[in-house]
């Protein structure tokens, strides 16, 4: 294995850490947040655009300011999936994923039409400037500075839902609501301060790339990641540390099919379709012996 090929497949577990930290978090609290790509895309955009017109400002000012408000945004559109969760009792799934497949053709539109930059025919916002871009670890590989934000990120989420009052009472809120509510827990604390953290995290990961990979926000940069990150998530157990270790594996499959992809000249997404084998296989273990036969047929079974 060359550096470029440790490079590549470090900097895809990065994004698959963060993203996966933000999944995590939110299937603690018992709910699935399925509206990572659109979080991961729209967090990029807006780090992306506002970079873009600070153009000429110093980056310790600049940088900070955009991955705030990269997070900020995506954040945004996973609380109006718990507001929707607390006071329509809509399903947090379907809510989240529905908000981020309407995000994802209106960034299109705004990418093609008046972000647009001098980018030829990549659809794509202006180039940041090289002073906003993160410092490279590995070149010519993309692996950059937010491999270690991201290893650090996964560290910090391990120690909120473990170590913090806040963090132990939302795990507790996942695994019994019930519970959690008799026990005079706040569900609206609970599931908003979730809802806020795993998309600021998915908004993060967008941010990172645009400033350390792409150095732009093209036109469906997001594709994969967040559902790669949501599998990072399962395979880890909802565990930040156990999500840096299927971060690593999966950051190898994607660098692995990509390669073979292009190498062997395959048509079809050879990546996602051994992802869809492995989660295949992971799931088999936890619904065996969770399927319970009709009391009808069980006593059929019997005799």
């Amino acid at each position: 294995m060359t550096s470029y090929e440790l490079g590549n497949i470090l900097n895809f577990a990065s994004f698959y850490m963060v993203a996966g930290t933000g999944a995590a978090i939110s299937m603690r609290c018992g709910e699935f947040n399925l509206g990572g790509e659109g979080q991961i895309y729209a967090g990029g955009f807006v780090t992306a655009v506002l970079l873009a017109k600070m153009s000429g400002q110093p980056a310790a000012l600049a940088l900070p300011l955009a991955l705030l408000a990269g997070s900020f945004t995506s954040a945004l559109l996973c609380f109006l999936s718990a507001l929707l969760r607390k006071y329509r009792s809509a399903s947090f799934l379907l809510t989240s994923f529905i908000i981020s497949s309407a995000v994802i053709p209106l960034i299109n539109g705004l990418i093609a039409g008046p972000f647009r930059g001098n980018t030829g025919n990549l659809l794509a916002t202006p180039f940041i400037e090289k002073s906003f871009r993160l410092a490279r670890l590995l070149p010519p590989s993309s692996l950059n500075l937010s491999f270690i934000a991201a290893l650090i990120i996964c560290l910090l989420g391990a120690y909120f839902l473990f170590r913090t009052q806040v963090g132990q009472k939302l795990c507790i809120f996942g695994i019994s609501r019930e519970f959690a509510l008799y026990s005079g827990f706040s569900e609206k604390t609970i599931t908003f301060t979730s809802a806020l953290t795993s998309g600021a995290l998915h908004g993060l990961c967008g941010a990172f790339i645009v400033t350390g990979s792409y150095y732009t926000c093209h036109s469906g940069f997001y594709t994969g990641i967040g559902w790669t990150g949501l599998s990072a998530a399962m395979l880890g157990a909802s565990n930040p540390l156990f999500v840096i270790l299927s971060s690593l594996f999966l950051g190898w499959v994607t660098a692995f099919t990509n390669s073979f992809s292009l190498h062997h000249n395959v048509g079809f997404d050879l990546g996602a379709i051994i992802q869809a084998l492995i989660m295949f296989c992971v799931a088999i273990p936890f619904l065996k012996g969770k399927v319970r036969m009709p009391a009808k047929e069980k006593k059929d079974a019997d005799n």
